[in-house]
């Protein structure tokens, strides 16, 4: 089998933890021929879901195969998406989810989190959202830069903020019913909203490039359909999250996008699955945990996204980039 390298998915999704009620978001596996059958724990498809899914996906009309040139552009942006969605999804990028999830933690019960720790320079960090010379142009790299200037900014008001309301908390002396608190957290959260319109505009820009790269390497690649729809999946959860922002979700644009999530799940799970056993083994424990968050959506649809769900949808995504992960890793170690 063909080598190519591999998107990880570095999603990290906090889905807003202020309880709302009722009215209420680097290369390829072995060749095998045909898979096995579906396992048992293989991923069940919903009444809904299986109009939508054919029994075995046809194979895709097969293209020019791509230039050496081609590929090895195409290996350096698949590698730089996966350096930069990895600084932002974890370490001094991945602090704004876990500062505004503590603050709306502390709105509920009035006690504050410390701020989480962070390994590293945070220079060094930003080194990996700098993309090498070559991948953009002038122009794309400019916009880029601006929007790493904008999250830093928005980063340092951030984290200002909550210094600020960690001092207040601790002030015993204070009596103005949570007033200042309050204060705090709306700022620390409009730094919020800044740092994530920038973050979104930065990845819009690369994850595209990015596509655009792992589509040329997967070029006729027996995997290509698992990858792109394991990227389908992913892509819906970031569109949950967004969902889930308001105090008051959109039931009717979730519940759209559950049954999107299901159609697109049991998609993935139909055959042919043209590698090893093994490693179709793996696929199938990802979208098992998957399939977790669309019954999750339902959940909440039903009773209220209150903060346990929540943190529960947070588990699903958690789980699930872990477990596609391990097939990514799987899949460039074969």
């Amino acid at each position: 089998m063909k080598k190519a390298l591999f998107l990880f998915c570095c999603l990290c999704l906090v889905f807003a933890l202020a309880a709302c009620g009722s009215d209420d978001d680097q290369k390829s596996g072995s060749a095998a021929g045909q898979s096995a059958p579906a396992s048992p724990d293989a991923v069940p498809s919903s009444p809904g879901s299986a109009a939508s899914a054919p029994s075995v996906v046809p194979a895709p009309v097969s293209r020019p195969p791509a230039t050496p040139e081609e590929k090895k552009q195409a290996d350096r942006m698949v590698a730089f998406y996966n350096t930069a969605a990895g600084v932002l999804a974890s370490g001094w990028y991945g602090q704004p989810d876990a500062l505004l999830t503590n603050v709306r933690a502390y709105l509920e019960d009035w006690q504050l989190a410390p701020r989480p720790a962070v390994r590293g320079a945070r220079g060094e960090a930003a080194k990996g959202l700098a993309p090498a010379k070559g991948l953009f142009s002038a122009e794309v790299e400019a916009h880029l830069a601006q929007w790493v200037t904008d999250m830093d900014k928005s980063l340092d008001a951030m984290l200002a903020d909550y210094k600020a309301l960690e001092k207040y908390v601790r002030d015993d002396s204070i009596r103005d019913d949570g007033a200042q608190g309050k204060k705090l957290a709306a700022s620390l959260g409009a730094a919020h909203a800044t740092f994530m319109a920038a973050r979104d505009s930065y990845l819009e820009v690369v994850e595209a490039r990015a596509a655009q790269a792992e589509d040329v390497l997967l070029r006729d690649h027996p995997l290509q359909r698992q990858i792109v729809a394991a990227e389908k999946i992913f892509s819906l959860f970031r569109k949950a999250a967004g969902l889930l922002g308001p105090e008051k979700p959109d039931k009717e644009a979730l519940e759209q996008l559950r049954q999107e999530l299901e159609s697109a799940i049991a998609l993935a799970g139909r055959p042919p699955f043209p590698a090893s056993p093994e490693l179709e083994r793996v696929y199938r424990a990802f979208l098992k945990e998957a399939a977790l968050f669309p019954q999750g959506l339902a959940r909440g649809l039903s009773e209220g996204f209150y903060s346990p769900l929540r943190r529960d949808l947070n588990s699903i995504v958690g789980r699930s980039r872990e477990a596609y992960n391990a097939f990514a890793r799987a899949a460039n170690q074969s």
